[in-house]
C-alpha cells in the first residue's frame, strides 16, 4: 500500500484503504449519494410486507445502485 503525505488511512476489521488528500473534500458529497441509492433498498428490506420480489425491483429499478 501506498501512502503520501496528508493522505489518511482508514481501516478496520474488513482491511484498509487509502484516500488520497486530493480527494478528501469530496467524501461528504459521495457519502449523501451513497445515502440516495441505497435509501430504496434500505426501505423495502425493513418495510412490514419484504419480499425478495420488492427488494429485487428496488435494485433493478436503480441500475447504478453499484
Amino acid at each position: 500500500m501506498v501512502v503520501k503525505h496528508n493522505d489518511v488511512i482508514h481501516a478496520d476489521v474488513h482491511g484498509a484503504v487509502v484516500i488520497p488528500a486530493d480527494v478528501i473534500k469530496d467524501i461528504p458529497e459521495a457519502v449523501a449519494e451513497m445515502g440516495r441509492r441505497e435509501a430504496g433498498i434500505l426501505a423495502a428490506a425493513r418495510s412490514a410486507d419484504f419480499s425478495i420480489e420488492k427488494l429485487k425491483a428496488v435494485i433493478t429499478g436503480d441500475g447504478d445502485i453499484h
